[in-house]
């Protein structure tokens, strides 16, 4: 049996282990959308993110002859677009070691009690990042031009009565994912100039990915005799299976490039645990974990999703 120690000394040599586990535990959970946030530190309480227009299109540059001078180079303006307001959140949860556990060596079981908190901390982020898009069609989660993620009439800007949709409610299927490639590349800017989207990642709930296998690694075109080649595997799809959204039947496709550019994660305090001083140390110490942070977007064009009844 250990040597029983005196007063919260146990608890300094406790710490070590929980937060070593914690730390792994935590770190094993994976979410399939973190690859595609842009993630920042943030070091004030609120961020804020303003999307810009579009420049023209560049003019030419030359005069009549060699000896003259070009024209006038021409600078231009963007129109601001909509402000994003990031407001962190703080998110924290304990656990508690009682002194007999320490005393009796149970130090299988204290790991499983430190373990258990990292899954939690580390299911969190993973389910709320992936929130983003089990909220993509959902009143009250709104942008910065008070739409939801997902839309059929976005509005291109302040200042003119234009739109623009990266919402369908078609099911998932072959010919789905051909009509919302090009539905992305038939996109304009808000100037009115071709702006095509180039979605390059389809993502879809667990009871969705033997099609989404099928359609983006099939050699031939699902759903024929495969006679037909399938076109979609010169797309270079990649296809993410998020076993964090809630739908059985939504799916979206993505821009990576874009996401990482609209798709913000601010972290104020990254994830950290650490003794409580409140603790009864003679008897039970408790560990407290606390992270702060805040996401969402600051521009809907890098994803089509579909939400299918």
């Amino acid at each position: 049996m250990a040597t029983p120690m005196i007063s919260k000394q146990w608890a300094d040599f406790v710490l070590p282990i929980i937060r070593k586990e914690w730390i792994e535990k935590m770190a094993e959970v994976k979410s399939p959308i973190a690859p595609f946030y842009g993630i920042e530190t943030s070091t004030a309480s609120v961020e804020y993110s303003q999307g810009i227009g579009s420049f023209d299109i560049v003019p030419e540059y030359n005069s009549a002859s060699a000896e003259e001078p070009g024209n006038s180079i021409q600078y231009d303006s963007f129109k601001p677009l909509y402000e994003k307001t990031f407001t962190h959140k703080e998110y924290a949860k304990g656990v508690a070691i009682a002194r007999k556990l320490w005393d009796d060596d149970q130090s299988g079981l204290i790991k499983r009690k430190a373990q258990t908190l990292g899954f939690a901390f580390g299911t969190t982020i993973a389910t709320h990042q992936s929130s983003v898009l089990n909220n993509a069609f959902a009143a009250g989660y709104t942008g910065g031009d008070s739409k939801v993620l997902c839309a059929t009439d976005h509005p291109t800007n302040d200042d003119d009565d234009g739109s623009y949709s990266n919402a369908g409610s078609t099911a998932f299927s072959y010919d789905a994912v051909v009509a919302t490639l090009i539905a992305g590349t038939d996109l304009n800017d808000d100037r009115g100039n071709p702006m095509p989207i180039v979605y390059d990642t389809i993502v879809v709930p667990t009871a969705l990915q033997a099609t989404g296998f099928e359609i983006v690694k099939a050699v031939g075109k699902p759903g024929t005799a495969n006679n037909d080649a399938n076109y979609l595997t010169s797309a270079g799809l990649q296809l993410i299976v998020d076993p964090y959204l809630s739908d059985a039947n939504n799916w979206f496709m993505l821009s990576s490039s874009l996401a990482k550019m609209h798709l913000l994660w601010f972290w104020r305090v990254r994830p950290e645990l650490a003794k409580d001083p409140t603790s009864d140390y003679d008897l039970e110490a408790r560990f407290r974990g606390y992270m702060r942070y805040s996401f969402g977007w600051d521009d809907s064009r890098f994803i089509y999703g579909h939400e299918v009844s």
